[in-house]
């Protein structure tokens, strides 16, 4: 039986015993977290439990070269998601460790260990919120006749009501804002809405 890792980038390792080496063992692990907090009676329970990643381990020999070795470290150090086929067949994979262990018993290879990790991938999603441009709600109809005085041209709002110079020259001979005189109004209110007594 040949074990493999493929990957998106990397292209296949394949592990055959008589040629490039051997797996030796697989462990699959499926760990959980679940809150420490009380749960209330009659919640979900799903919501306190939270289902960590799967985790693969495989422990292996490689002989005749480092051409493996060199093709394993590839798929970590370009991040590649590898899909590993054996005794257990898990894709959507991630390299978090990988290990070489040498010993004079096998001069031309080594001994290895790796832990993959099994990532979900998902798509975006887009989702209409159903908004009206602005450009399309300055085309309608104006609901004032002030505002329908006012035409849309691209970024630019063009007002087409004229003001007269002996209009402005009063408006400002009697407004605060541009130095004229002050108004004949009151300073304070005649009558006050809250006197201050409960």
């Amino acid at each position: 039986m040949a074990y493999t890792f493929t990957g998106e980038k990397s292209g296949e390792v394949r592990f055959e015993p008589d040629e490039t080496g051997t797996i030796n063992r697989e462990s699959e692990s499926f760990t959980s977290r679940v809150t420490s907090n009380p749960v209330e009676s009659g919640a979900d329970i799903n919501d306190h439990v939270i289902n960590d990643p799967q985790r693969l381990n495989i422990t292996g020999v490689i002989i005749g070269g480092d051409d493996a070795k060199a093709a394993l470290l590839n798929m970590r150090d370009k991040r590649d998601i590898v899909t590993y086929t054996g005794r257990a067949r898990v894709s959507s994979l991630v390299f978090t460790s990988l290990s070489f262990d040498y010993n004079s018993r096998n001069k031309d290879g080594s001994a290895f260990k790796a832990t993959l990790q099994k990532i979900d991938i998902i798509s975006a999603q887009v989702t209409d919120v159903g908004a009206v441009p602005m450009t399309t709600q300055d085309a309608g109809k104006a609901s004032t006749q002030q505002a329908s005085k006012t035409a849309n041209v691209g970024t630019q709002t063009v007002q087409t009501q004229q003001v007269s110079s002996d209009a402005f020259a009063k408006y400002a001979e009697h407004s605060d804002s541009f130095g004229g005189g002050s108004s004949d109004g009151p300073l304070v209110r005649q009558t006050p809405s809250y006197n201050g007594a409960r």
